[in-house]
């Protein structure tokens, strides 16, 4: 018999991909595994337990332990792992035990897919599907521990169950040999949300990018670089994928397809949605939840002006006493600042035009230091995050009500990979130029950059981008650590924030102050994450990571 909270997770599973409908289940405590395997209904619900499990939005953690973000709340999990309070028995990026139950899931899956009484076409497209998934799992553990055990078929008790970390070379291996092995099992197209063989390729091309970084190859093994930039190519050779015209909306378009969309994790209310809206807004605008995620001055800093140039490049026009004016438009779409709108629940009626307030005495100030009767619930850095926000959203409160899909691969992305690639196999290449420009022309900037660039300008130029571009979207602390940059960035000092007295005269000035109570801690230890001391405890042939 299947295990009863499996068919309550496949029950649930069934609402968040729009692929799976009208199952017309019996009472479910009657399904055998011989229903399963002779079902392809009930073998599509399998697979949609692995979109289900799909690690997607986190509204209190990744986006607030590197440059972006911090927490208003003295007690999140994010606040301790800045200072260095986690390790092998406490540590709340761990995903050890979550990775291996899915890849379990995986396993029996394709041990019991050959036998099952459906066509050939079933088994091969599902065989693909859980196989990507297992290969997205495989590389959200390598990029935390390094190598790990590669277990790839369904293990008994009987087994031995004592398996050693396989290398990290493997492991890379492992993820990129088994997409190139599916990719033309998917289809080109399907339902958003299902996987499809451009799935596969851009996790490939994420895998290469990270195996040709400084912290997983530091030879500096160039041939790497040129994997990788090929296989990000191969991403936009497709033609199937391009950069969605509007940044406001990017989130938020629900049509059957998606141009920039490679690979999302779908939601449905009222079974299954995430509390984003809710995390990002100010008290007043706030259900149950507040303050979660506001943007560091480092960020807003790194944004630059529609001219294309840097704050503090000469010609740029910024102007330090109107420091929100001129920046490109992902500034404006992603963040909150004073005097800006922000849109929520006001009195149970949806404020659309609500202006943040932001300076000292102004409804939604909360300086760096803390105001004592607001400090939790308004911002510490004197900015909230737009992004991603529904602005229509009527429902939203603390952990649900949200159903904008968390997009895990999207088509920007893929140009930052292919440019970043690319500059580190060959220099700053006429292709480099045009990934770059497409993404900045779609923000809004009005000039080309300067095509005099050498490799070393290029890169800081791209990583810039990648910081800005892909804020609060689960990248910028993995790439720090992968470019071996960790340690520089997040060790030893205070991010900052700004007060904003309001002048007699009406006009504002701007007091950059300190946000964090203490210097950041990293270690380069910290590079490779501790396997947890209980998984350690359970398998005796498990090396621990050096320095934990």
């Amino acid at each position: 018999m299947i295990p009863k909270k499996i068919i309550i997770l496949f029950s649930t599973a069934l609402f968040t991909v729009s692929a799976c409908q009208d199952l017309d289940l019996v009472n479910p405590s009657t399904i055998n595994s011989a229903d399963v395997w002779n079902d392809p209904k009930l073998i599509d619900m399998y697979v949609n337990l692995l979109h289900y499990n799909m690690p997607g939005w986190d509204t209190r953690f990744p986006h607030n332990i590197a440059d972006e973000a911090r927490s208003n709340y003295a007690g999140q999990a994010s606040n301790q792992y800045l200072i260095g309070d986690w390790d092998d028995t406490n540590n709340p990026n761990d995903n050890w035990e979550a990775a291996y139950r899915n890849i379990r899931i995986v396993n029996d899956f394709l041990q019991n897919i050959p036998n099952a009484g459906v066509s050939e076409d079933v088994k091969r497209l599902t065989s693909a599907e859980v196989r990507f998934f297992r290969g997205l799992y495989y590389f959200n553990l390598v990029k935390r521990y390094g190598g790990v055990p590669l277990i790839k078929t369904s293990q008994t008790l009987d087994e031995d169950l004592q398996v050693p970390r396989n290398s990290l070379d493997e492991c890379f291996q492992f993820i990129i040999d088994e997409m190139d092995a599916i990719a033309g099992d998917l289809p080109r197209d399907a339902a958003r949300g299902k996987i499809t063989g451009g799935a596969a390729l851009a996790l490939k091309a994420r895998a290469l990018l990270y195996y040709a970084s400084a912290l997983y190859n530091p030879s500096n093994d160039v041939s790497r670089w040129q994997q990788a930039a090929s296989a990000a190519k191969a991403v936009m050779d497709l033609g199937k994928y391009d950069l969605y015209p509007d940044l406001k909306t990017l989130w938020l378009d629900n049509s059957p397809s998606h141009p920039e969309i490679i690979l999302e994790k779908t939601y449905a209310m009222p079974n299954a949605s995430h509390g984003w809206d809710a995390c990002v807004k100010t008290l007043d605008l706030a259900i149950a939840d507040a303050g979660q995620c506001s943007p560091l001055q480092e960020l807003i800093d790194a944004f630059p002006m529609k001219t294309g140039k840097m704050i503090h490049e000469s010609g740029s026009g910024y102007d330090p006493n109107n420091p929100y004016v001129g920046r490109d438009d992902r500034f404006y779409t992603y963040i909150g600042y004073n005097q800006s709108i922000m849109s929520g629940m006001q009195g149970g009626v949806l404020n659309k035009n609500y202006v943040l307030q932001i300076y000292r005495g102004g409804n939604d100030y909360d300086n760096p230091g803390g105001n004592p009767l607001n400090q939790d619930y308004t911002t510490r850095t004197g900015y909230f995050c737009l992004k991603a926000v529904n602005p229509d959203n009527t429902q939203y409160s603390f952990g649900r009500g949200s159903v904008q899909p968390w997009i895990e691969f999207r088509y920007g992305e893929t140009l930052l990979n292919f440019a970043e690639a690319e500059n580190e196999a060959n220099g700053p290449s006429a292709a480099v130029y045009e990934a770059l420009d497409k993404i900045r022309q779609r923000a809004g900037i009005t000039a080309n950059l300067d095509r005099n660039l050498n490799q070393e300008q290029m890169r800081s130029l791209i990583r810039n981008e990648r910081y800005i571009e892909l804020c609060f979207e689960q990248h910028r602390y993995w790439d720090l650590r992968r470019w071996k940059l960790a340690e520089t960035v997040l060790n030893g000092r205070k991010y900052t924030g700004v007060v904003i007295p309001k002048e007699s005269d009406g006009t504002f000035s701007y007091d950059y102050q300190p946000v964090d109570a203490q210097n950041l801690v990293y270690e380069s230890r910290m590079n490779f994450m501790p396997i947890q001391m209980n998984e350690l405890s359970k398998n005796g042939k498990l090396e621990q990571n050096p320095g934990w």
